[in-house]
C-alpha cells in the first residue's frame, strides 16, 4: 500500500487545499507576521486571487476546482439541495455522480503516484496508482467515508484517532464553555490533520500529493460574528473568550505547511482556496416573499395537515431551518445513525419542498447557500412549464432582474441586490439545466432583516441561518517553486485554472473538456 521509504528528488508537486480561507486575511495575517511560513512562500513565490464558482453555490466549487470545468460541465451545483431535473423536487447529488473526471485520474492513468487526502466532495476509485482519503473530516460529506486502498482509513484512525468533529451536525454552541471546547477540537483537528499528512507524505515520493484543511471553513462559517462588530450576534464578551479562533487556526494551517514542506523541501508547492469568507447578510430568505408579491409564485392554499409543512413558512430556506429547529443536532445525529444515508437524504429533501406551488409559478427560489437562486418554469425543461423558451424566457429573466436592482435594504437606505447573473451567459455545458436561470449577488454591507421598493412595498423576515460567516467571490493560488516567478502578485484568475496547471507542472495533456487555461505566468 504505502513504500516505507523517504522522498528522493523528483519533480514533486504538493497541493494544499485550504476550505474557505479567505485571501483578504491571508494577506494581512502573513503581512503582520502570524503566518510566517506563508509569508516565506510569498517571498520565494507568487500570489494572486482566484474567481470562483461560488455564484452558483460553494457547493460547485471544489468540483471545478479539480476537474478544471465549469458546473453547466460537471454538473454539481447546490448539490446538498440540488433540483432534480424534470421534477419540483430537491435531491442531494452525491460526489461519484460528477460528470468531469478531477485531474488525478488522468495522471494515475499516465502512471503517475498520487496521494489524495480528504478533499471536498471527492470519492476514490479501484486501482488508483497511488492512495486516497475520503471524508476523515470533512466539514460537508457528500460520499461515505471511505479510502483507497480500503484499509488506508483503518490505517488513519489507528495512527491519528478520528476527526473531533467527525460527522458533526452543525451545531452551534449556546455558552462561552461550548463556544471555546468547539474551538479546541477545531485546534485538535488541525494538528491530527498535519500529523496524517506528514505520515502519508514521507512514505514515498509521490509525483502530485494532495491534502485538504477543512478546519478552517468550520471556523470561518461559525465564528465569523465573534470579531465582526457589524453583525447582530456580535457579543464583546465572546469576543474576549474567542475572538482569535480564526487566526490560531489559520496558525496551525501555517505551521503544518512548514512542517509538511520540511519532508519535501524541493517540491513545486500551491497552496489553494476554493473561496474566501465573509459576513452572511444573505436576502435569500426573503425571495419567495418578494417573487410572490411580484406575481411570479403563485401562492399555493393548503388545506388540512399541507397548511403545517414547513415550506408554508416562505419556502424551502424556512422549511430546511424550520426542521433543523424541531429537530436538535442531537436528536438529527441519533437517527442518522440508524436510517440509511441515502433513505435519510431521499426522505428530507423530499419534505423541504412539500405543499409548494412551483407548478403553478412563473419563477421560484430553490435552496442556496448565500446568493440568491431562481429558476423559470420553463416549458420542454419543467413538467408543468408556463414560460416559452426564448423571446418569454429572455424577457422575463430581465423583468425579475430590474425588479430585484430596485430592492433597498431599509435599514440602510442602500440597495441590497450587487448583481444579477443569467446563468445561460455564464455557463455551458450539458448538465445546464440542472443549475439555477438567475443568480442574485447580495451586496453585503448589512444585515437583510427588510427589503423594499414601490413595487412591493416591505417584506421582513431574519435569515435563520446559525452560520454568520458566508462563502464569498474570491479563494487564491500561492505557488512556490524552483522554476516559478518569485515574489510576484499576479493577476487574477479562476478556481478552474488550478487543474490544468497541475497537469502542466507534470509534464502530462490537458483534456480538452477543460475551462481552465495553465497560468503560465506563474513560470519564470
Amino acid at each position: 500500500m504505502i513504500l516505507e521509504n523517504n522522498p528522493t528528488e523528483k519533480n514533486q508537486v504538493i497541493v494544499i487545499g485550504l476550505e474557505a480561507a479567505d485571501p483578504t486575511l491571508i494577506e494581512q495575517w502573513a503581512r503582520d507576521g502570524y503566518l510566517p511560513t506563508i509569508q516565506r512562500l510569498m517571498n520565494h513565490g507568487s500570489w494572486r486571487r482566484l474567481q470562483s464558482t461560488t455564484e452558483i453555490s460553494s457547493g460547485a466549487t471544489w468540483a471545478s476546482l479539480i476537474t478544471g470545468t465549469n458546473p453547466a460541465k460537471h454538473g454539481m451545483g447546490f448539490y446538498h439541495r440540488q433540483l432534480k431535473p424534470g421534477t419540483y423536487t430537491i435531491r442531494k447529488k452525491y460526489a461519484e455522480e460528477t460528470a468531469t473526471a478531477p485531474f488525478w485520474h488522468s495522471l494515475s492513468e499516465h502512471g503517475k503516484r498520487v496521494a489524495i487526502l480528504d478533499l471536498p466532495d471527492t470519492y476514490a476509485i479501484d486501482n488508483l496508482n497511488g492512495v486516497m482519503l475520503v471524508g476523515w473530516g470533512a466539514e460537508g460529506l457528500n460520499s461515505k467515508q471511505h479510502s483507497w486502498p480500503p484499509h488506508l482509513l483503518t490505517d488513519v484512525f489507528s495512527r491519528v484517532g478520528h476527526h473531533p468533529l467527525e460527522f458533526w451536525y452543525q451545531e452551534k454552541p449556546t455558552s462561552i464553555s461550548a463556544w471555546k471546547e468547539f474551538s479546541e477540537k477545531l485546534l485538535e483537528g488541525t494538528r491530527r490533520r498535519t500529523q496524517l499528512a506528514k505520515w502519508v507524505l514521507s512514505q514515498e515520493p509521490w509525483d502530485c500529493y494532495v491534502i485538504g484543511y477543512a478546519e478552517p471553513h468550520w471556523a470561518g462559517h461559525y465564528f465569523w460574528h465573534i470579531t465582526d462588530t457589524r453583525h447582530p450576534e456580535y457579543d464583546p464578551e465572546l469576543e474576549r473568550a474567542c475572538g482569535e479562533t480564526v487566526l490560531r487556526i489559520y496558525q496551525e494551517v501555517d505551521q503544518g505547511i512548514g512542517e509538511l514542506l520540511s519532508i519535501s523541501p524541493n517540491a513545486t508547492v500551491l497552496i489553494v482556496s476554493n473561496t474566501g469568507m465573509g459576513p452572511n447578510f444573505s436576502g435569500q430568505h426573503l425571495l419567495p416573499q418578494i417573487l410572490e408579491k411580484l406575481g411570479h409564485i403563485q401562492k399555493p392554499s393548503p388545506k388540512g395537515l399541507k397548511q403545517f409543512l414547513p415550506h408554508q413558512k416562505f419556502g424551502p430556506y424556512y422549511a430546511i431551518k424550520s426542521i433543523e429547529t424541531m429537530l436538535s443536532p442531537q436528536r438529527i445525529e441519533r437517527m442518522k445513525r440508524v436510517i440509511p444515508e441515502k433513505l435519510w437524504d431521499h426522505i428530507t429533501r423530499h419534505i423541504l419542498t412539500m405543499g409548494n406551488n412551483w407548478k403553478h409559478s412563473q419563477a421560484f427560489e430553490i435552496p442556496s447557500d448565500y446568493s440568491g437562486a431562481i429558476r423559470i418554469n420553463l416549458k420542454g425543461r419543467e413538467p408543468n412549464g408556463l414560460v416559452e423558451p426564448g423571446e418569454e424566457y429572455d424577457r422575463l429573466c430581465a423583468q425579475i432582474t430590474n425588479e430585484l436592482l430596485e430592492l433597498i435594504n431599509p435599514d440602510t437606505g442602500n440597495h441590497a441586490v450587487a448583481g444579477v447573473i443569467k446563468v445561460k451567459d455564464l455557463y455551458q455545458g450539458n448538465h445546464r439545466d440542472e443549475l439555477q436561470d438567475l443568480i442574485v449577488q447580495w451586496k453585503g454591507d448589512a444585515p437583510i432583516n427588510h427589503l423594499e421598493s414601490e413595487k412591493i412595498g416591505r417584506v421582513s423576515g431574519m435569515l435563520p441561518d446559525k452560520r454568520t460567516g458566508a462563502h464569498m467571490v474570491n479563494g487564491f493560488m500561492l505557488a512556490s517553486g524552483n522554476d516559478l516567478r518569485k515574489n510576484q502578485t499576479l493577476g487574477d484568475a479562476h478556481i478552474m485554472d488550478v487543474a490544468p496547471t497541475i497537469l502542466h507542472l507534470l509534464h502530462e495533456p490537458v483534456p480538452e473538456i477543460m475551462d481552465g487555461k495553465v497560468l503560465s505566468d506563474l513560470f519564470a
